[in-house]
């Protein structure tokens, strides 16, 4: 079964299909102290999640593309809470049209500096006057009622065809301890000062060529790798040349600055604390090593590539895939292990996990139904003992394993229950004759398990059969 090209490269009552904004259930009062969280746009002191349907048709436009907002509550992510966002919601500049891609890349983080979380979504094949393609980027404002007023970003030169938010990213780059936007294009990534006027028109502040890492960029993580405090910017993409790389822009007073750049990744890319020595850790991957010129050890199933932080930058790759020691399963051709992967601490020890996506993965006679394989963090980096994987057949995972789910699409680590551990968020983009589904599976002191696994399906979100609700996730 043909895996979708993005993924091979890489409430109550529902206005969804009419292309109205809906926020459904309690929303914090005027007078509530807003949250600190970079996920949190209503400001109620729990983490939401963005999850986007790229390709789903909107008013009668194919792949025109709509984002869902599930907002946290005390029991976790609810469809209860919720808003459905396309170009046709009031508030969100734009109109709906073949391929726009609304949602093909999301992002968070207080960008006007006043305590709530604000969306920020990439369009990237949205036409601008005579620039076909040149894409789009939004935010969608946060606060008590969030997402009701947004802006759009400049951009400088525009060109046909030049897919701007292809990805986007939030972080403090230019160390003022604000949140700024980077967004990533194939040639370029392209920076956004924080501290955003509400009604501004957001220019640039710096652009950070692809040529002169010798990349056509593609996918972007934020961690701290040098340990000074700073976000810093890990772009991963094509060399053009059959080779995969990644460059590393550390955060800095001014503009961020390029110190490395490693010849592996391509897919997906996440940063975290693997091994808790205060240095963000890098892990890559890449999934379809036959269309590279590079040794691989996967068989053509994909394989993922770690390497710890230091002040210095980025240390030796270590590199996993299935036939790794105490990895569970087996490479084999298109598996895309490595579609999706994720750093974050699952267990509450200080020290991250390392999820791992396949959403290519053949679960006995099912092809492409998908799992995840679950690491644990040590002391000395990735560990290989201990493994999980787990996948919808996995005891307490709601649903069942099918053909062509692509379970394993797009992973997220972050606390939605607020007990200080990491809970994963995974998607299956074509579940359910291509709807598409959520899954959120509890962290705890022991790791992951099923245990306690719930499951919000696209028809919870009102959205059409199709639609390929989880192709993208917020970062």
């Amino acid at each position: 079964m043909p895996l979708p090209f993005r993924t091979v490269v890489a409430t109550a009552a529902v206005s969804a299909l009419t292309g109205g904004l809906l926020v459904v259930g309690p929303v914090a009062s005027a007078a509530a102290a807003p949250a600190k969280l970079a996920d949190d746009f209503n400001g109620d002191g729990h983490r939401d999640i963005a999850v986007g349907a790229p390709y789903k048709t909107v008013g009668g436009a194919e792949a025109a593309g709509e984002v869902v907002v599930a907002f946290g509550t005390a029991d976790g992510l609810a469809t209860t809470v919720k808003a459905s966002l396309t170009q046709s919601s009031a508030g969100v500049p734009g109109t709906p049209e073949d391929s726009d891609h609304f949602g093909m890349s999301i992002a968070s983080g207080d960008l006007d500096g006043d305590g709530y979380a604000d969306l920020v979504v990439g369009a990237d094949g949205e036409d601008v006057g005579a620039y076909e393609g040149q894409g789009s980027v939004t935010i969608l404002w946060g606060g008590t009622k969030p997402f009701t007023t947004s802006t759009t970003t400049t951009v400088e030169n525009p060109e046909q065809w030049q897919a701007h938010g292809w990805d986007v990213a939030v972080g403090d780059f230019t160390g003022d301890s604000g949140a700024d936007l980077a967004v990533i294009e194939p040639g370029a990534v392209v920076v956004y000062k924080g501290g955003l006027a509400r009604g501004s028109n957001p220019v640039p502040a710096y652009t950070l060529s692809a040529s002169s890492a010798g990349l056509r960029f593609s996918e972007a993580a934020v961690g701290d790798v040098n340990g000074d405090g700073k976000d810093d910017l890990a772009v991963t993409g094509d060399a053009g040349t059959g080779r995969p790389g990644t460059a590393v822009f550390t955060g800095q007073e001014g503009s961020p600055n390029r110190i490395q750049r490693v010849d592996d990744g391509n897919t997906a890319v996440a940063l975290g604390d693997i091994n808790g020595d205060g240095f963000d850790d890098m892990a890559t991957s890449l999934t379809w090593p036959d269309f590279f010129s590079v040794e691989d050890p996967s068989n053509g199933s994909g394989y993922v590539t770690v390497r710890l932080g230091s002040s210095t930058g980025f240390g030796e790759p270590v590199t996993l895939h299935q036939n790794s020691t105490g990895v569970p399963g087996a490479n084999e051709d298109g598996d895309n292990w490595g579609a999706s992967v994720a750093i974050g601490d699952v267990t509450g020890d200080g020290k991250a996990e390392l999820v791992v996506g396949a959403n290519g993965e053949q679960l006995g006679d099912l092809d492409n139904a998908g799992d995840v394989t679950v690491f644990r963090g040590s002391a000395s980096g990735v560990s290989q003992s201990g493994v999980v994987r787990i996948s919808q057949d996995t005891a307490g995972v709601p649903g069942a394993a099918e053909a062509g789910d692509l379970f394993g699409a797009q992973v997220r680590i972050a606390d939605y229950d607020k007990n200080g551990k990491g809970d994963l968020a995974v998607t299956a983009s074509f579940e359910n004759d291509r709807s598409g589904g959520l899954w959120t599976l509890p962290g705890s002191s022991s790791g992951l398990t099923g245990t306690g696994s719930k499951s919000l399906s696209s028809a919870e979100f009102g959205l059409a059969t199709g639609s390929r609700f989880g192709e993208t996730l917020q970062d």
